[in-house]
């Protein structure tokens, strides 16, 4: 079910009054409850993958467990314990994302070497979130054998912690020592908490609706004509790309946090404006901040994070970034798309000495950080490496009077710009003053609110997008 969808305007309401009203009572009531509506949530996209979520769910349950009962004098138990979560986890992640990945490039490789083989591949479909719920899931038994987390033996609570509909396809990626604990407080309303809420799901569908899918029709056009695409038609693409992604993600963050916030839930800040990092490591500090720390304490630091020399650090780095980019999607697009990515950090922020800079030479880092940024997604956005050498090979300035004909008019597209333009303004009084904007729009008069309430939600309903060239679901949900 997208967050964009009549089905969810319908599901959302009708979940929170029974929420609230019929099924808060009782904890074990209320999380059966959040637990067989997240199941509905999901089954909304494909019911017979929820059997996979269940079964992730009940592996790492148990075997929880099995360490939690495992006497401390039995270290191999334990272990091994690990191992089966691991090979699990990352065999679902390998099987439904990665097989048909591998196996073309077995055969590839093989092929540039004179020798033929004729494995077929599957008709696999990807399970939708498959790789944030598995990695949520691994991330607590990784805790439990470190006993950073003591495991749970309340199974209902540990089904609703890996399915909560919040952030179940697109994250944020939940650690337990962080959200599992909150599925056993009583929760109580609160006025204040709502009120961000659902602001936060308004301003998502905001900037989802009215300006990534807005951008989001020419950008698709050009990929989709790449070949007749002109120079300056491939520049506009690539940046509105930039900003699609960027809006896109932070909306659908937007919504999920507000969501969960109804229900008396915090989820983990995942996105904070990357786009005003003064050097390439505090970008990755900013984007997608579940995902970066996740592959932080659970790859990086175990593999010596920056202890054992600054050769070690390159590597650790990369591995990083071409698991990063491989976790992104099965193609060596993205595994491109990361390396680069992870030379940035090593190159440049080290060339340039980025990661300490303030004042004019931090304006100058951020331009160079979005620059750089938005040249490598070019990887990220192309369907195929040749596709993303030919933008590469024919961007340029030419072709002004062929930029019309990818679904956006003249006004339209220049609209576009302004509702960029806007959106960046936005973010940057928030970079520079915090919350101080919000809070004097909460102490304003309560028409002045409502005025921009309904003028956000007319906005959406009748300047939103909703074009043929664009599905409308979040770019994170194919992942």
């Amino acid at each position: 079910m997208l967050f964009n969808s009549l089905n969810y305007a319908i599901f959302l309401p009708v979940v929170y009054l029974l929420y609230w009203f019929i099924f808060n009572r009782n904890i074990t009531v209320r999380n059966i409850f959040l637990l067989i509506v997240s199941y509905i949530f999901y089954a909304f996209w494909d019911w017979r993958f929820v059997s996979l979520i269940i079964l992730s769910s009940f592996v790492d349950f148990f075997i929880g467990l099995g360490m939690k009962y495992n006497p401390d004098d039995q270290p191999r138990r334990r272990k091994m314990l690990l191992i089966m979560s691991l090979v699990f986890n990352f065999g679902i992640l390998g099987f439904f994302k990665y097989y048909n990945f591998f196996m073309d490039s077995f055969i590839e490789a093989f092929s540039f070497l004179g020798k033929d083989f004729n494995f077929t591949t599957l008709k696999i479909i990807l399970p939708v979130g498959v790789s944030f719920y598995t990695f949520q899931s691994l991330s607590y038994t990784i805790d439990v054998y470190n006993r950073k987390f003591e495991a749970t033996n309340k199974v209902v609570n540990f089904l609703a912690f890996v399915c909560f509909f919040p952030q179940l396809v697109a994250g944020p990626i939940e650690r337990a020592t962080h959200m599992l604990p909150q599925f056993g407080e009583k929760k109580v309303f609160d006025y204040q908490t709502t009120r961000s809420g659902l602001l936060l799901i308004v301003f998502g569908l905001f900037k989802k609706i009215l300006i990534a899918d807005r951008i989001a029709i020419f950008t698709n056009g050009v990929y989709k004509d790449l070949n007749h695409a002109s120079g300056i038609s491939l520049v506009i693409a690539t940046v509105f790309f930039a900003f699609q992604l960027y809006l896109d993600f932070s909306a659908y963050s937007d919504i999920a946090i507000g969501t969960a916030r109804l229900f008396g839930f915090k989820l983990v800040l995942n996105f904070r404006r990357p786009y005003f990092s003064g050097s390439f490591s505090e970008f990755w500090s900013r984007w997608h901040i579940s995902l970066s720390s996740w592959f932080r304490d659970y790859v990086y630091f175990p593999l010596g994070g920056s202890r054992k020399g600054y050769n070690r650090t390159i590597v650790n780095v990369m591995i990083v970034f071409l698991l990063s980019g491989l976790w992104h999607g099965a193609s060596w697009n993205f595994v491109i798309w990361g390396a680069i990515n992870g030379l940035f950090i090593i190159v440049l922020d080290r060339i340039f000495k980025l990661e300490k800079s303030t004042g004019f030479k931090r304006i100058l880092g951020s331009i160079l950080v979005v620059f750089c940024w938005t040249v490598s997604l070019i990887f990220f956005r192309a369907p195929n490496f040749h596709d993303a050498l030919y933008v590469f090979q024919n961007i340029g300035f030419s072709g002004a009077d062929a930029i019309y004909k990818y679904g956006l008019n003249s006004s339209e597209l220049h609209f576009s710009f302004y509702l960029i333009i806007g959106m960046m303004l936005l973010e940057l009084w928030t970079e520079r003053k915090g919350d101080i904007l919000l809070q004097r729009f909460y102490a304003t008069h309560y028409i002045l609110r409502w005025s921009v309430y309904l003028a956000l939600v007319f906005s959406i309903i009748y300047l939103g997008s909703y074009g043929s060239f664009n599905d409308n679901s979040f770019i994170y949900f194919q992942f």
